[in-house]
Parts: C-alpha cells; structure tokens; sequence
C-alpha cells in the first residue's frame, strides 16, 4: 500500500498532473498550449517542460511536435478534466465553507488536489451542494462564526489526540 504521500505504481506525480491541469487551462483560455505558456504559468524552465511532456507523451496523454503546440488526447483531457475539478471543488470547500484566505486555499488545493480520494472529493461535493441550498445557509454562517476553544495549548480535552493545531510554536530565544 503507498504511503500518503506516493501514487500508486503507474498514476501521474503530482508534477506532472500540474502540468495536465495548465496545459488543459491553457488550451480552455488560448485555445493552445505553447512549451513557453506552459514554463510562464508553472514558473519552470523551458526543458524542464520539455522533459515533462517527454513523460506525457509517452503515457498517451499528450500529441506535441518540437516548437509545435502540445495538444491533450482525449484520454489526457479526461484526465486533466479530473484533476482540474478536483482543484476546482477543494479550492470552492476552502474558500466558501472553510473560509481560507484565498490564496492560502489555492496553496492548500494545489497540494491535497493530488491525494484526496475520489469518495472523499464526492463527500467535499456533498457538503458543498448543502450549504449551498437556502434551507441550510444558517448553518453554514453558524459554522462561520464558530472557532472551536481548547482548555489547554498541548491538549484538547474533547480530541483523543494531541491537537498540534492548538499548540503555539516555542518562542526562541537569539543571543542569549
């Protein structure tokens, strides 16, 4: 079983699903996809693009030619389509419900994007479809106005565990 931070044997890197997303991304804003566009929007150097759509290419998910457009298969774009829903969803469950500053949630949806599973991305859908119904809005504003107060900074009398999000990092002390 891969740990939590591994992909199954055969599934795309986290890396590489980045760049299915902004090819597709691209291609839905430009209606093309160049190797420099990709570079610009990932912050990465040219080769590395082209050492990246090497890979795609060859897992059938990517057509390019050298100093041509990279175009998604079908198969790439279902996949691309997957991973950019999932960005999409977790980014709407952070902002909206969980109310994470904004570009904290695109940090936050960019990483968990990539692990979350498929029933859980449904359950994150579920919660979202919810809150988003008129009979339910009150609770979604209570649950806004909620912050949980823990009796201790090490640990929560109501969790069974030690609440490392309650706990403030130990002060250092310079030149002492």
């Amino acid at each position: 079983m891969p740990s939590p931070h591994q992909k199954p044997p055969g599934e795309l890197s986290p890396s590489l699903e980045h760049y299915l997303r902004s090819i597709y991304d691209l291609q839905e804003e430009k209606g093309y996809a160049r190797v420099t566009d990709i570079a610009e929007k990932l912050g990465v150097a040219k080769p590395a693009v082209s050492t990246a759509l090497k890979t795609l290419r060859t897992s059938g998910l990517v057509d390019h030619r050298v100093y041509e457009s990279v175009l998604l298969t079908e198969k790439g774009k279902e996949r691309a389509k997957s991973v950019s829903g999932k960005f999409s969803i977790l980014l709407q469950f952070l902002t909206e419900v969980l109310g994470v500053e904004e570009e904290q949630a695109f940090v936050d949806a960019c990483l968990m994007e990539h692990y979350v599973s498929g029933n859980a991305m449904g359950r994150f859908l579920d919660l979202l479809r919810f809150f988003e119904d008129k009979d339910h809005q009150g609770a979604l504003e209570a649950f806004h106005d909620f912050r949980r107060s823990c009796e201790s900074e090490v640990t929560c009398p109501t969790c069974s565990f030690h609440c490392d999000v309650s706990v403030k990092p130990p002060r250092i002390e310079i030149g002492s």
